[in-house]
């Protein structure tokens, strides 16, 4: 009955397409199950007939419950004795061998789900065999069979580790067979194994453990000429073009490699000799077998059969053959797989590449288990890694189909834990490719709508999701292999350009591989040192911008990175809820609706960030967050310029010793940012570190080369937008510009080139306040600065006063490429133009016309009329109300600087100042008297000049303290007419005293009057044309003071001068004869002449023109009747001006000569030496003035018409 069921069993199973024989398999299997062993005389008849239908596969679907009912059998019999438990192989049944039975309940085993769990049966049957099996077996089966059992029992199909699990059934054989220790017994196994081949599906996991366990069974075998044989037979036999075949052949040599490795290898190397000089005949015939591809499939065979041997060889053996005979042969088969009618050509075959990439992971992972692999130079590794490369080179970048791109970038980084390590600059390169391979395929999406069928799409899913996977564990790799941070920041470099990508599926990858990167940097650098993460500020600017990408899965990938960065930075801080902040920021990021939102998002998080910034390294976040800036995508550089606002505000009071850093690097990059709303984000980072730092700010701006560039200009100015803080600015300035003066003459080490240089730091100053003040908008903060402004920036202008500019410092990089290696510029106008700046900020527009229009910023901006435009500021200044007591004040102690501007500039203020009232009204007089008067007497001829006007200009300011001071002033500017130095001196004491006398009467001057009047008919004949005029103007004025006392000695003076101012009624500048017209009617009457009054009135009153030569026709005519003695004076005076420097008065005193003689008198003019005048004439006429010859000429023509000479 039995013997039936197995039958229609048999019969079912090979018409199982019928649906009545799944049946009639069901209700076997239901009566097999059904057997009772127990039911008596059911022993004899089953034992051990059941035992044929274990092997044969066809039955296989019955082996649980006849695995089941041998067990009961088996353990019955054992219980009758030993004798009774032994097989009759000599009986009527055909019983398997025992190495059959081993090698079939095995292959079950190995899928121990199966066949509703027929796993577990075939293990206990073989454990109830062990006496049948082999004697040897039995005490280790006893311990080993019960814990696979176990592992079963403990897993399910789906938590079963296959490989494990296969592993230790493998393991399992291996053992038994050492213990049966038994060459032929081994290879009757293997023989065993052979013939169930054909008994498994293919493919199958049965047949799989099939190969495995045959390859272990040949590899415990000691009869090398059977395992040779064998190896050869598979080598021979097996048909390359199918898959299980060739599975087959390289699981069977893999394994046998475990103990023969030697043998293994001779195969291999042997067949793939033999095969190599096989000829195919016929062009036509090779070409086909090309086509097909039988020799290519044979070769890639055998090329993952010597990469599996690598695997499984001894470890200790493998290093002295993976490279000549494994990764040799290797590389051998895929050179000949890659030619065609032994042509070489490109390898566009998808799996030779794919077994290549095979053969160097499993080569590399081998060698790396190996105990010296760290000292094992593996000579193959550039040129694999050279062809990884290739392959991923050659990946279409509009595509993802096939496995290779990962899996050759798997390879590289299991090839980049060998020996010989790359340089660092060969990983870069390597890394770089490995991103020009991935970053730039098509969104995922669109790759998945190419796929023909859903399948399609879960797989290039699969390969997308590897690809990065595989990158990801590149990195860590090569981080691995060189663990240090710098080597961190080159590769992360390599990420950064692919952040500001256009695409943004690219800058999608790209922050993946910074989170797969930082993880991979904190787990295996971060974690082992603990040193303080100083790349935490530079790449929280690269990455932070981003933060407002517009992929929703960009940005969680920023906070991802965010999150890893703080744990880095936060491990000696108590970070507290940051990551519960940053998971609500990350759920806010996903879900913004719009730019704004992010914006904000984004913002939280950098106040978040800001609780663990390290302020030591806020300037490399700062230069980051700006090379962010100039990213062409605005809403990333708008982000950059929210964080570097953010940090700055809420850090910064812990940044000073970076301030100069940062300041630095704004300025570098204002040359490239000049989008409007971006380069305000650099300039409102000025003042916001002003705030908190002033005094390193101004000093770090002051530090940059004059003269400023406009974007120097641009960061001033951007501190004098809040009113509050430029007051601050301006106060700090004006503190540095005043330190600077103070310390001015304790410089004892200049040379003379320096002294014609202006001192830099004040000058940067006065430029900044220039800026500062002319952003200002506060008309109310400058006018309270004023008293501290104005005489510090006057000084300024005093200080720079004819000086060049000062030698620039040693070029930056920014400088370099703003071109501004040289210095240009006059320190001194801008000086002036910060002064002009400050004033028009005060003033009104009135003020500032009129001091234009007057041109006083140029008169004092030129040392030569500096201190006319002093004086012509003041007097503008003091109708507009601006000079302050305070002003004055601060002005005071300049006049005794040993600086010679400070001196000028100071006295010609004072002396300005010295014509309004409120000196006087301040109680400043007697102090700027006695300054002045100490002034009149300086080295400097201009502050005497100016001294000498100020005491003039008491009559302007203080008219009614003239006369109490009279002799004060009369000593000092009578005194100065004999300054030898200088005739501006003399001109401006002349011009004094003509305002000072005009308010004394005759009594009052004294006897100054004799030194006064003598002094001044000095100057009558003087080159300088001003002096010759004030001279008149004031013979005029004294010709009207006096009176009775002085009227003798002034008619003398008159007598000696009056041919001098007749004659200058011709004098050659007009202005000049005007002054002498005035003078000479005013001095007239002191000669006595009334008689002549009427007609000298009649000529000089009024303001017509004068005619000189009737008014001296008159005169000559009326003397030569009247009085020949002052005739005589008036002749022997004219013929001394023969001899002026003047043409016009050399003509004048011909024609006049000329006049004396027309009206001369033989007897009562006998002093008149007719001959030496004809001689002074003739010398005139050869004189160069063409007039002065013609007067001569004329003049001697009416000696000689007129008999003279004859007489």
């Amino acid at each position: 009955m039995v013997a039936h069921v197995f039958m229609e069993f048999r019969v079912s199973t090979s018409k199982l397409a019928i649906q009545e024989e799944n049946t009639i398999q069901t209700l076997c299997i239901d009566i097999l199950q059904c057997l009772d062993t127990s039911v008596s005389g059911m022993t004899q008849v089953l034992w051990p007939r059941l035992l044929e239908y274990v092997v044969p596969a066809e039955y296989t679907g019955t082996l649980k419950p006849l695995c089941r009912c041998l067990r009961e059998l088996a353990e019955k019999k054992q219980q009758e004795g030993e004798e009774a438990a032994c097989l009759d192989y000599g009986g009527p049944v055909k019983l398997p061998t025992p190495q059959g039975l081993l090698a079939r309940l095995l292959v079950v085993a190995s899928s121990p789900y199966s066949g509703e769990g027929h796993g577990c049966a075939a293990l206990q049957l073989l454990q109830a065999l062990h006496q049948n099996i082999h004697a040897a077996v039995g005490e280790m089966w006893i311990v080993k069979i019960p814990s696979l059992l176990q592992y079963i029992e403990g897993n399910t199909e789906n938590s079963l580790d296959c490989a494990l699990w296969e592993h230790m059934l493998l393991q399992f054989l291996r053992t038994t067979l050492k213990m049966i220790d038994d060459s032929a017994w081994s290879r009757q196994i293997s023989l065993e194994l052979s013939q169930q081949m054909a008994g498994y599906a293919s493919p199958s996991n049965e047949k799989s453990f099939l190969y495995k366990a045959l390859g272990t069974s040949l590899a415990v075998c000691q009869d090398l000429v059977h395992v040779k044989s064998q190896l050869c037979k598979f080598l021979t036999t097996t048909d390359y073009m199918e898959v299980p075949e060739r599975q087959r052949v390289i699981s069977i040599l893999a394994f046998s490699a475990e103990s023969h490795l030697d043998l293994t290898l001779n195969a291999l190397q042997e067949f793939g000799a033999a095969m190599s000089k096989v000829k195919i005949s016929g062009f036509i015939s090779r070409l086909k077998d090309y086509h097909h591809g039988k020799r290519g499939k044979t070769h890639s065979t055998l090329m993952l059969a010597y990469s599996s041997v690598a695997v499984h060889a001894p470890k200790d053996q493998l290093l002295s053959r993976v490279e000549a005979d494994i990764t040799g042969n290797i590389l051998l088969h895929y050179r000949a797989s890659c030619q065609v009618l032994g042509i070489t050509v490109a390898n566009k075959d998808m799996y030779l590449k794919l077994t290549l990439i095979h053969n160097v992971m499993e080569i590399s992972c081998a060698i790396l288990e190996t105990r010296d692999s760290q000292e094992f130079e593996f000579s193959y590794k550039l040129e694999l890694l050279g062809y990884m490369l290739d392959f991923i080179k050659k990946e279409p970048l509009d595509s993802l189909a096939s496995p290779v791109r990962y899996k050759a970038i798997l390879a590289i980084g299991h090839l980049s834990k060998l020996k010989p390590s790359l340089t660092l600059e060969e990983n870069r390169e390597l890394l770089d490719q490995c991103f020009k391979s991935l970053f730039p395929l098509p969104p995922l999406e669109m790759m998945k709508k190419e796929g023909e069928t859903a399948k399609d799409a879960l797989l290039i899913q699969s390969l997308y999701v590897r690809s990065l996977e595989a990158l990801g564990k590149l990195m860590e790799t090569l981080l691995e292999e060189e663990p240090t941070t710098n080597w961190f920041q080159e590769m992360f470099e390599l990420l950064v350009p692919w952040f500001s990508s256009g695409k943004e599926w690219e800058r999608e990858r790209a922050l993946q591989a910074s989170t797969q990167l930082l993880t991979a940097y904190q787990e295996i650098v971060h974690s082992t040192t603990q040193e303080t993460f100083n790349r935490f500020g530079s790449l929280i600017g690269q990455i932070a911008p981003y933060s407002c990408d517009s992929l929703a899965t960009s940005r969680q990938w920023v906070v991802d990175c965010i999150s890893c960065l703080l744990s880095m930075q936060g491990q000696p801080m108590n970070l507290g809820s940051v990551e519960e902040e940053l998971s609500c920021l990350r759920e806010e990021l996903t879900t913004a609706p719009d730019p704004e939102a992010l914006y904000q998002a984004s913002s939280k998080m950098a106040r978040v960030v800001s609780e663990y910034f390290p302020s030591e390294q806020v300037a490399d976040f700062i230069e980051a967050t700006i090379d962010n800036m100039l990213s062409a995508n605005p809403t990333f550089a708008t982000a950059a310029g929210l964080w570097m606002r953010i940090i700055l505000k809420e850090c910064g009071d812990a940044m000073l010793d970076q301030v100069p850093a940062i300041l630095d690097i704004i300025y570098g990059h204002m040359l490239y940012i000049q989008e409007g709303s971006l380069r305000q984000f650099l300039l409102e980072a000025v003042p916001i570190l002003a705030h908190q730092h002033l005094e390193a700010v101004i000093s770090s701006l002051l530090s940059k080369r004059l003269p400023m560039d406009s974007d120097t200009t641009e960061l001033w100015r951007s501190l004098g937008g809040d009113p509050l803080l430029a007051t601050q600015v301006l106060q700090v300035l004006t503190e540095k510009i005043k330190t600077s003066t103070s310390q001015e003459g304790s410089v004892t080490s200049e040379t003379e080139t320096d002294r014609h240089l202006a001192v830099a730091e004040p000058l940067s100053a006065t430029c900044a306040i220039f800026e500062v003040v002319s952003a200002l908008q506060s008309r109310k903060a400058v006018q309270e600065l004023l008293p501290e402004l104005f005489p510090v920036l006057l000084q300024q202008v005093s200080r720079t006063l004819g000086l060049k500019m000062p030698s620039p410092v040693i070029s930056s990089p920014s400088l370099v490429r703003r071109g501004r290696q040289h210095t240009e510029g006059n320190p001194c106008r801008f000086s002036v133009q910060a002064f002009e700046s400050m004033l028009s900020k005060v003033g009104n527009v009135r003020l500032v016309r009129e001091l234009r229009e007057q041109g006083t910023w140029i008169l004092l901006e030129n040392p030569q009329t500096h201190h006319e435009g002093v004086c012509l500021l003041v007097r503008v200044l003091l109708r507009f109300e601006l000079v302050t007591p305070e002003i004055i004040q601060s002005l005071l102690p300049w006049v005794n600087s040993p600086t010679e501007n400070y001196r000028v500039t100071s006295t010609a203020f004072l002396a300005q100042l010295m014509s309004d009232p409120m000196l006087r009204e301040k109680k400043f007089l007697k102090s700027v008297l006695r300054v002045l008067e100490e002034r009149s007497q300086d080295r400097n001829s201009i502050v005497r000049q100016m001294a000498v006007r100020g005491l003039g200009n008491i009559v302007d300011g203080a008219p009614e303290k003239v006369k109490k001071h009279k002799k004060f002033l009369l000593d000092i500017l009578i005194r100065a007419l004999h300054d030898i130095f200088s005739s501006e001196v003399i001109g401006e004491s002349m011009n004094a005293l003509a305002k000072v006398l005009k308010t004394l009467k005759e009594k009052d001057i004294g006897s100054s009057f004799r030194d006064l009047t003598q002094q001044i008919r000095t100057y009558f004949d003087d080159e300088d044309d001003a002096l010759r005029s004030v001279a008149f103007v004031l013979f005029g004025i004294l010709a009207q003071l006096t009176k009775k006392k002085w009227k003798a000695y002034f008619t003398e003076q008159v007598r000696k001068s009056w041919v001098t101012l007749l004659l200058h009624l011709q004098d050659p500048d007009p202005k000049v004869s005007m002054k002498c017209r005035a003078t000479f009617h005013l001095c007239f009457p002191f000669l006595g002449l009334k008689r002549l009054q009427r007609a000298i009135n009649k000529h000089l009153d009024g303001t017509d023109e004068l005619n000189p030569t009737e008014l001296q026709e008159d005169i000559c005519k009326h003397l030569a009747k009247e009085n020949t003695e002052l005739l005589e004076n008036l002749y022997k005076n004219t013929i001394t001006y023969f001899y002026s420097s003047w043409e016009g008065i050399r003509a004048a005193a011909a024609k006049l000569a000329g006049i004396i003689l027309k009206h001369r008198d033989k007897q009562r003019m006998k002093w008149l030496d007719l001959e030496y005048l004809l001689m002074s004439l003739q010398v005139l006429e050869k004189d160069p003035s063409p007039t002065v010859q013609l007067a001569a000429t004329e003049i001697i023509s009416d000696i000689c018409s007129g008999g003279v000479l004859g007489e």
